[in-house]
């Protein structure tokens, strides 16, 4: 009994001395693969830097600073914490560094989910892309004209006469009692939300176009606005026209 005990443990024991040598081979070869990666990343860099590239090298860095903080927060990310996002929704989407013709970086995009659940960790969305005048639109492109600036617009113009009105009842009262100082402090925050309205209005060109082929599949870390229902694009959506014109390109394109 005693000898059948002592073959038992040392095999165990075996197994265990197995598994640490295993795993500590696993580790010399992560790290062995991860200096081989950067040692070849940095050579890439240096040859596009001295090649003039510099916005392309910049675009890259960007990206690794971005990846490698989704990469960190992938196991604690919480899409509870998430607005739920309805199909015709407009969201800011960091699509990373593209290869070849691949759009990259932030974009518009519409989400055409049917339904989506808060424990979903992906999307699916159309890019969008700003009409360029001297540039051919591609036939498989969809022009949604400036449907998107407008919607904005509308909320930008929505928010401007509600703080038009709330300014206009603290010049009324012209008094600082409690309601007044309630109000200003509302206004204030308001003012706030209406300045950033107004950059993203500023940054986007009134003419848009559905980029049908480069439907994609995200991961909503990637989800860069609207995170919350007080987020700046939120309530910000394409028609049911402008849906069920995607749809008729995505069917054209891929189904018939």
């Amino acid at each position: 009994m005693k000898e059948n005990k002592l073959l038992n443990d040392a095999k165990e024991n075996m197994k265990l001395l197995q598994v640490q040598v295993s795993l500590e081979d696993e580790k010399s070869e992560t790290i062995a693969r991860k200096n081989s990666a950067l040692q070849r990343l940095d050579v890439s860099f240096n040859k596009h830097i001295e090649m003039k590239e510099y916005k392309k090298s910049n675009v890259l860095a960007y990206w690794i600073k971005d990846f490698s903080n989704y990469h960190d927060e992938e196991r604690t990310f919480d899409t509870h914490k998430l607005k739920r996002y309805k199909r015709g929704d407009i969201i800011k989407v960091n699509l990373g560094f593209n290869v070849g013709n691949e759009l990259g970086g932030l974009h518009y995009c519409v989400v055409i989910n049917k339904s989506d659940n808060l424990s979903y960790g992906t999307i699916n969305v159309v890019p969008l892309s700003s009409i360029k005048p001297s540039k051919k639109n591609n036939s498989y492109d969809l022009n949604l004209g400036d449907e998107l600036y407008s919607s904005l617009y509308k909320k930008f113009h929505k928010q401007y006469q509600i703080i038009k009105e709330k300014l206009q009842e603290i010049l009324a009262t012209n008094s600082h009692d409690e309601n007044s100082i309630e109000i200003s402090k509302s206004l204030s925050i308001e003012l706030n939300y209406l300045q950033k309205l107004l950059f993203e209005i500023r940054k986007m060109k009134e003419g848009s176009i559905a980029r049908i082929t480069q439907i994609t599949t995200i991961s909503k870390q990637r989800i860069y606005n609207p995170k919350s229902k007080n987020d700046i694009l939120s309530g910000i959506k394409l028609s049911n026209e402008s849906m069920d014109l995607i749809d008729q390109k995505i069917i054209e394109l891929y189904t018939k």
